[in-house]
């Protein structure tokens, strides 16, 4: 029948609009929210029946008010950021409460190591080179490979991610409850919830990265176990508040404490450098650049460098040889990247063999930094910073020598952080540039 239109042509006029729906406010809380909800019925013997009601419920109530009104926005902010504490929070501190009556169930192994580390510091011994055999961690069963867990004999946490539980210890000992990791993680996650709602954006958008970040599994399944992942993500969403209200050396600050986390952050280090360029380009402030600089490297520096100085060998192995294949007993080949592939397809014959990972990483990671930085500096929004971010975090972390399920997680939920950030500019304003160029 002439002028019918064509199965091509209709599927690609409702392709745009499924894509549209999916991004919205119903669609980020329907899928992600919806897949939390579930996973809390899935584990309601773990949580309980309670939380998974009461999360449920408002579920259906956020997405009620969503769909009878346009409007409402504070009030909306105000649901999804109760829904969001209740279902992260939630779970992670029933497993708090519940831990010394019903012992360990789905903690992840790094939570006792964390623990028992903070422990030795406060005993002045030290936490690198170590044997941790005599730890609760040891109680964990290993099958990926033959023989112990070798992350009884290494530590790759770096020194700021031990030092930051030592305060939250010290305290449950002066209130005489048992101490667990997981209180420096939910208050790492309060720090990400407020840097997200004074973020310059509509609140509209504040409601879908709260979606993202709070009221999915991706993030929050790792913080009921007890992964870190969630303390370094924090600091980076305060690392673009910060640079989004134009406060370069706040965000160079909280940068540092990211980087000096896990080694995740280092990747958006380049991308802070290309704001700092665009600032520099703007009102030449070298005072602005010196300092920013400094308080990026600082925080690093001072957490890193006295357990370096103090046992250079055990330092490097532990953090560095350990996670990329450099001693006998590094941590296997594994998680869903290149690295097992070639596994899988018998390039490699044992998950312990030594490759040159680091090749395919630079490889990758190089020409996606090189295209996501000439996209960010045409356009320095805060939406393309994060995108190129991620880009580069998943080629470096794809190609490595194992790429865990959390590692994919947060790739994938920074990339759908990129749409909520959208187009605030990281460029000083015109009128402050001439401001300061007429000083």
């Amino acid at each position: 029948m002439a002028g019918a239109p064509s199965p091509a042509g209709g599927l690609r006029a409702s392709l745009p609009r499924a894509a549209a729906r999916l991004t919205s406010p119903i669609g980020y809380l329907g899928v992600l929210g919806g897949l939390q909800v579930v996973l809390l019925w899935v584990l309601r013997e773990r949580y309980g029946i309670w939380l998974a009601l009461a999360s449920t419920a408002g579920l259906f109530a956020i997405l009620l008010l969503l769909r009878a009104s346009s409007g409402h926005w504070r009030l909306k902010l105000w649901g999804i950021s109760l829904m969001g504490l209740l279902t992260s929070m939630g779970p992670t501190l029933i497993g708090i409460l519940q831990r010394p009556r019903i012992g360990l169930t789905m903690e992840h192994d790094g939570l006792l190591q964390l623990e028992a580390a903070v422990d030795r510091l406060l005993r002045g011994q030290p936490i690198y080179g170590v044997d941790w055999s005599n730890t609760p961690m040891a109680a964990f069963g290993w099958d990926l490979t033959p023989g112990p867990n070798p992350a009884l004999h290494h530590l790759a946490y770096y020194p700021l991610t031990v030092l930051v539980g030592i305060p939250f210890r010290l305290l449950t000992d002066v209130l005489g409850v048992p101490f667990d990791y997981r209180l420096v993680l939910m208050a790492f996650a309060v720090i990400g919830l407020i840097a997200i709602i004074t973020l310059p954006i509509s609140q509209e958008r504040r409601f879908l990265l709260i979606t993202a970040v709070y009221a999915s599994p991706l993030i929050t399944l790792y913080l009921w176990s007890g992964r870190t992942d969630i303390q370094f993500l924090a600091l980076v969403l305060l690392t673009l508040t910060m640079l989004s209200r134009g406060h370069p050396i706040l965000a160079a600050g909280a940068l540092g404490v990211a980087v000096a986390l896990k080694p995740f952050a280092w990747m958006a280090v380049p991308f802070l450098f290309l704001v700092l360029v665009i600032r520099w380009r703007a009102h030449h402030s070298r005072r602005e650049l010196v300092t920013s600089l400094a308080a990026l490297a600082l925080i690093p520096i001072a957490t890193m460098l006295p357990f370096f100085l103090a046992s250079p060998r055990a330092f490097w192995t532990d953090v560095v040889l350990y996670t990329s294949g450099g001693v006998a007993d590094a941590y296997p080949i594994a998680g869903y990247g290149f690295g097992d592939l070639l596994y899988t397809l018998h390039v490699i014959a044992r998950r312990t063999d030594r490759f040159p990972f680091l090749i395919f990483q630079l490889a990758a990671a190089l020409p996606v930094l090189w295209l996501t930085a000439r996209a960010f500096l045409r356009r320095p929004t805060i939406g393309r910073w994060t995108a190129g971010y991620a880009a580069v975090l998943l080629a470096v972390t794809f190609f490595a020598r194992f790429f865990n399920d959390n590692y994919a997680a947060v790739v994938i939920t920074l990339f759908l952080c990129v749409l909520p950030l959208g187009d605030v500019s990281l460029a000083p304003a015109p009128a402050v540039e001439a401001r300061r160029l007429a000083a």
